[in-house]
Protein backbone atom coordinates (compact mmCIF):
# COMPACT_ATOMS: atom_id res chain seq x y z
CA UNK A 1 0.00 0.00 0.00
CA UNK A 2 1.18 2.97 -1.14
CA UNK A 3 0.85 6.97 0.56
CA UNK A 4 2.27 10.47 0.86
CA UNK A 5 2.06 12.79 3.51
CA UNK A 6 3.03 16.91 3.66
CA UNK A 7 5.40 17.72 6.75
CA UNK A 8 7.24 20.75 6.72
CA UNK A 9 10.43 21.22 7.79
CA UNK A 10 11.31 17.44 7.91
CA UNK A 11 14.40 15.75 7.17
CA UNK A 12 14.20 12.38 6.91
CA UNK A 13 17.79 11.41 7.03
CA UNK A 14 18.54 13.78 10.20
CA UNK A 15 15.45 12.64 11.72
CA UNK A 16 15.90 8.72 11.68
CA UNK A 17 19.63 8.86 11.68
CA UNK A 18 20.50 10.44 14.54
CA UNK A 19 20.25 8.04 17.09
CA UNK A 20 16.71 7.97 18.30
CA UNK A 21 15.21 4.98 17.45
CA UNK A 22 16.78 1.31 16.74
CA UNK A 23 14.50 -0.27 13.89
CA UNK A 24 15.03 2.04 11.11
CA UNK A 25 17.57 1.85 8.74
CA UNK A 26 18.65 3.75 5.65
CA UNK A 27 19.25 1.50 2.05
CA UNK A 28 21.69 2.05 -0.93
CA UNK A 29 18.93 3.77 -2.55
CA UNK A 30 18.24 5.88 -0.42
CA UNK A 31 15.01 4.83 1.38
CA UNK A 32 14.39 4.54 5.02
CA UNK A 33 12.37 0.73 6.06
CA UNK A 34 11.48 0.40 9.31
CA UNK A 35 8.47 -1.00 11.93
CA UNK A 36 5.36 0.44 12.96
CA UNK A 37 2.52 -0.92 14.02
CA UNK A 38 3.31 -4.25 12.92
CA UNK A 39 3.78 -3.17 9.53
CA UNK A 40 6.84 -3.06 7.56
CA UNK A 41 7.11 0.88 6.67
CA UNK A 42 9.45 2.08 3.75
CA UNK A 43 9.79 6.13 3.29
CA UNK A 44 11.70 8.60 1.17
CA UNK A 45 11.93 11.80 0.81
CA UNK A 46 10.51 14.48 -1.90
CA UNK A 47 10.91 18.15 -0.81
CA UNK A 48 8.24 18.46 1.67
CA UNK A 49 6.06 15.39 0.56
CA UNK A 50 6.58 11.78 2.60
CA UNK A 51 6.16 8.82 -0.17
CA UNK A 52 5.67 5.71 1.76
CA UNK A 53 4.79 2.09 1.20
CA UNK A 54 3.40 -0.47 4.42
CA UNK A 55 3.21 -4.05 4.24
CA UNK A 56 0.57 -4.77 5.02
CA UNK A 57 -1.21 -1.87 4.38
CA UNK A 58 -4.29 -0.92 6.14
CA UNK A 59 -6.26 1.98 6.91
CA UNK A 60 -5.01 4.90 8.70
CA UNK A 61 -1.51 3.71 7.86
CA UNK A 62 -0.30 7.65 7.27
CA UNK A 63 -1.84 9.13 10.52
CA UNK A 64 0.51 6.39 11.96
CA UNK A 65 3.33 7.94 10.29
CA UNK A 66 1.97 11.06 11.03
CA UNK A 67 2.29 10.60 14.41
CA UNK A 68 5.59 8.74 14.63
CA UNK A 69 7.16 11.83 12.82
CA UNK A 70 5.49 14.30 14.91
CA UNK A 71 4.11 16.50 11.93
CA UNK A 72 1.30 18.10 14.09
CA UNK A 73 4.81 19.83 15.83
CA UNK A 74 5.14 22.95 14.96
CA UNK A 75 8.90 22.93 14.42
CA UNK A 76 9.59 26.40 13.12
CA UNK A 77 7.48 27.67 16.00
CA UNK A 78 9.99 25.66 18.71
CA UNK A 79 12.64 26.58 16.83
CA UNK A 80 12.16 30.38 16.56
CA UNK A 81 11.44 29.91 20.69
CA UNK A 82 14.62 28.32 20.96
CA UNK A 83 16.85 30.67 19.18
CA UNK A 84 16.19 33.21 21.82
CA UNK A 85 19.05 31.09 23.57
CA UNK A 86 22.48 32.93 21.09
CA UNK A 87 24.29 29.76 22.18
CA UNK A 88 21.99 27.31 20.51
CA UNK A 89 20.69 29.48 17.94
CA UNK A 90 23.58 29.29 15.03
CA UNK A 91 23.60 24.96 14.80
CA UNK A 92 19.50 25.07 14.37
CA UNK A 93 19.93 26.28 11.20
CA UNK A 94 21.60 23.10 10.43
CA UNK A 95 19.08 21.06 11.71
CA UNK A 96 15.70 22.52 10.90
CA UNK A 97 14.18 19.52 9.69
CA UNK A 98 15.19 17.23 12.65
CA UNK A 99 12.42 15.97 14.73
CA UNK A 100 11.67 14.12 17.41
CA UNK A 101 10.10 10.98 16.53
CA UNK A 102 6.98 9.27 19.07
CA UNK A 103 7.85 5.91 19.69
CA UNK A 104 5.16 3.47 21.13
CA UNK A 105 5.93 3.30 24.72
CA UNK A 106 6.04 -0.21 25.60
CA UNK A 107 8.86 -0.89 22.58
CA UNK A 108 10.48 2.62 23.71
CA UNK A 109 10.58 1.49 27.42
CA UNK A 110 12.21 -1.63 26.61
CA UNK A 111 14.58 -0.75 23.95
CA UNK A 112 16.30 2.16 26.05
CA UNK A 113 16.52 -0.46 29.26
CA UNK A 114 18.68 -2.28 26.64
CA UNK A 115 20.71 0.79 25.74
CA UNK A 116 21.77 1.62 28.59
CA UNK A 117 25.95 1.31 28.31
CA UNK A 118 25.75 0.13 24.78
CA UNK A 119 26.60 1.97 21.61
CA UNK A 120 24.04 1.85 18.62
CA UNK A 121 24.99 -0.56 16.48
CA UNK A 122 24.89 -3.04 19.81
CA UNK A 123 21.36 -1.57 21.08
CA UNK A 124 20.17 -2.44 17.30
CA UNK A 125 21.41 -5.65 17.59
CA UNK A 126 19.80 -6.68 20.27
CA UNK A 127 16.29 -4.86 19.52
CA UNK A 128 16.20 -6.68 16.37
CA UNK A 129 17.42 -10.39 17.91
CA UNK A 130 14.59 -9.45 20.91
CA UNK A 131 11.82 -8.91 17.42
CA UNK A 132 12.87 -11.89 16.13
CA UNK A 133 13.02 -14.52 18.85
CA UNK A 134 9.56 -13.02 20.59
CA UNK A 135 7.83 -10.52 17.91
CA UNK A 136 5.63 -12.07 14.97
CA UNK A 137 7.33 -12.43 11.40
CA UNK A 138 5.19 -9.27 9.11
CA UNK A 139 7.33 -9.26 5.80
CA UNK A 140 10.81 -8.76 4.12
CA UNK A 141 12.33 -10.34 6.87
CA UNK A 142 10.95 -7.83 9.79
CA UNK A 143 9.46 -8.80 12.84
CA UNK A 144 6.90 -6.82 15.02
CA UNK A 145 8.29 -5.73 18.42
CA UNK A 146 7.07 -8.37 21.45
CA UNK A 147 4.25 -7.08 23.22
CA UNK A 148 4.44 -7.79 27.28
CA UNK A 149 2.24 -10.85 26.86
CA UNK A 150 4.44 -12.03 24.67
CA UNK A 151 7.80 -10.86 25.88
CA UNK A 152 6.53 -12.04 29.44
CA UNK A 153 6.98 -15.88 28.48
CA UNK A 154 10.31 -15.46 28.40
CA UNK A 155 13.64 -15.72 31.23
CA UNK A 156 16.00 -13.87 32.23
CA UNK A 157 17.79 -17.52 31.06
CA UNK A 158 16.19 -16.90 28.00
CA UNK A 159 17.29 -14.07 27.09
CA UNK A 160 20.99 -13.97 28.23
CA UNK A 161 20.93 -15.80 25.00
CA UNK A 162 19.95 -13.40 22.78
CA UNK A 163 23.33 -10.91 24.10
CA UNK A 164 21.44 -9.06 25.99
CA UNK A 165 23.79 -9.24 28.91
CA UNK A 166 23.31 -8.28 32.71
CA UNK A 167 20.54 -6.37 30.72
CA UNK A 168 18.19 -9.70 30.47
CA UNK A 169 17.10 -9.71 34.32
CA UNK A 170 15.99 -6.24 33.54
CA UNK A 171 13.50 -7.12 30.69
CA UNK A 172 12.04 -10.28 33.09
CA UNK A 173 11.15 -7.77 35.82
CA UNK A 174 10.08 -4.83 33.81
CA UNK A 175 7.93 -7.47 32.13
CA UNK A 176 6.79 -8.70 35.71
CA UNK A 177 5.98 -5.28 36.84
CA UNK A 178 4.24 -3.72 33.91
CA UNK A 179 0.95 -4.56 32.86
CA UNK A 180 -2.01 -2.76 30.44
CA UNK A 181 -3.49 -1.16 33.39
CA UNK A 182 0.32 0.37 34.80
CA UNK A 183 1.32 1.29 31.09
CA UNK A 184 -2.26 3.06 30.66
CA UNK A 185 -1.71 4.98 33.96
CA UNK A 186 1.95 6.60 32.90
CA UNK A 187 0.43 7.59 29.53
CA UNK A 188 -1.92 9.67 31.46
CA UNK A 189 0.73 10.90 34.22
CA UNK A 190 2.74 14.49 34.18
CA UNK A 191 6.31 14.25 33.26
CA UNK A 192 7.59 14.79 36.64
CA UNK A 193 5.67 11.92 37.80
CA UNK A 194 6.26 9.60 34.84
CA UNK A 195 9.56 9.55 35.62
CA UNK A 196 9.71 8.92 39.53
CA UNK A 197 7.31 6.12 38.50
CA UNK A 198 9.93 4.70 35.89
CA UNK A 199 12.88 5.55 37.78
CA UNK A 200 11.04 2.74 39.88
CA UNK A 201 11.41 0.14 37.59
CA UNK A 202 14.73 -2.13 36.93
CA UNK A 203 17.01 -0.82 34.97
CA UNK A 204 15.71 2.68 34.67
CA UNK A 205 17.84 5.58 35.69
CA UNK A 206 17.95 9.16 34.99
CA UNK A 207 18.76 9.32 31.94
CA UNK A 208 16.59 6.22 30.40
CA UNK A 209 13.89 7.44 32.46
CA UNK A 210 14.49 10.78 30.63
CA UNK A 211 14.87 9.32 27.38
CA UNK A 212 11.64 6.76 27.28
CA UNK A 213 9.40 10.24 28.64
CA UNK A 214 10.55 12.39 25.70
CA UNK A 215 10.90 9.35 22.61
CA UNK A 216 8.06 7.28 23.89
CA UNK A 217 5.54 8.94 26.32
CA UNK A 218 5.92 12.76 24.17
CA UNK A 219 6.81 14.85 26.94
CA UNK A 220 8.76 16.97 25.29
CA UNK A 221 10.25 19.12 28.28
CA UNK A 222 12.38 15.94 28.93
CA UNK A 223 15.93 16.00 28.79
CA UNK A 224 18.02 13.08 28.42
CA UNK A 225 21.70 14.03 29.71
CA UNK A 226 24.56 11.49 28.60
CA UNK A 227 28.22 12.14 28.12
CA UNK A 228 27.53 13.36 24.87
CA UNK A 229 25.33 16.24 26.11
CA UNK A 230 27.36 16.40 29.34
CA UNK A 231 30.71 17.80 26.77
CA UNK A 232 27.69 19.74 24.89
CA UNK A 233 26.62 21.41 28.28
CA UNK A 234 30.42 22.03 29.52
CA UNK A 235 31.87 23.69 25.98
CA UNK A 236 29.03 25.99 25.20
CA UNK A 237 27.72 26.64 28.26
CA UNK A 238 30.53 26.01 30.47
CA UNK A 239 27.85 23.59 33.10
CA UNK A 240 29.11 21.05 34.58
CA UNK A 241 27.87 18.55 37.73
CA UNK A 242 25.10 16.67 39.14
CA UNK A 243 22.45 14.91 36.74
CA UNK A 244 19.69 17.32 38.79
CA UNK A 245 21.87 20.17 38.36
CA UNK A 246 22.55 19.64 34.47
CA UNK A 247 18.52 19.22 34.26
CA UNK A 248 17.54 21.94 36.24
CA UNK A 249 19.40 24.04 34.20
CA UNK A 250 18.24 22.43 30.82
CA UNK A 251 15.01 23.11 32.26
CA UNK A 252 15.72 26.94 32.82
CA UNK A 253 16.88 27.49 29.37
CA UNK A 254 15.22 25.04 27.15
CA UNK A 255 12.03 25.41 29.14
CA UNK A 256 8.57 23.20 27.14
CA UNK A 257 10.42 22.32 24.32
CA UNK A 258 13.87 20.79 25.73
CA UNK A 259 13.67 18.02 23.95
CA UNK A 260 14.21 19.46 21.14
CA UNK A 261 17.13 21.48 22.57
CA UNK A 262 18.68 18.26 23.73
CA UNK A 263 18.75 16.47 20.03
CA UNK A 264 20.37 19.43 18.60
CA UNK A 265 23.19 19.64 21.34
CA UNK A 266 23.41 15.91 20.64
CA UNK A 267 23.47 16.03 17.05
CA UNK A 268 25.64 18.98 17.20
CA UNK A 269 28.10 17.30 19.68
CA UNK A 270 28.55 13.87 17.66
CA UNK A 271 29.02 15.27 14.21
CA UNK A 272 31.70 18.12 15.76
CA UNK A 273 33.29 15.36 16.89
CA UNK A 274 33.33 13.14 13.45
CA UNK A 275 34.61 16.02 11.99
CA UNK A 276 37.54 16.86 13.95
CA UNK A 277 38.03 13.03 13.82
CA UNK A 278 37.85 12.10 17.51
CA UNK A 279 36.36 9.01 18.68
CA UNK A 280 34.28 9.24 21.54
CA UNK A 281 31.91 6.30 23.32
CA UNK A 282 28.72 6.36 22.39
CA UNK A 283 27.25 5.51 25.74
Amino acid sequence: MRFELEIASIDLDLTLGCGQTFRWGRGPDGNWSGVLDNRVITLRQNGSRIEGEATPGGKGVDEIVLEFLRGHDDVEKIQRKLRRDPVIAPGIGRMKGLRIVKLDEWECLISYVLATYANIPRIMKMVDSLASNYGQRIAHGKYSFPDRIRLSKATAKDLAKLGLGYRAKYIEEVCKRMDEFALDALTRASYEDLRKDLIELPGVGDKVADCVSLFGFGKLESFPIDLWIERALKRLYDKTGTYRRLRAFAADRFGEYAGYAQEYLYHNERMRARDLGCVFSEE
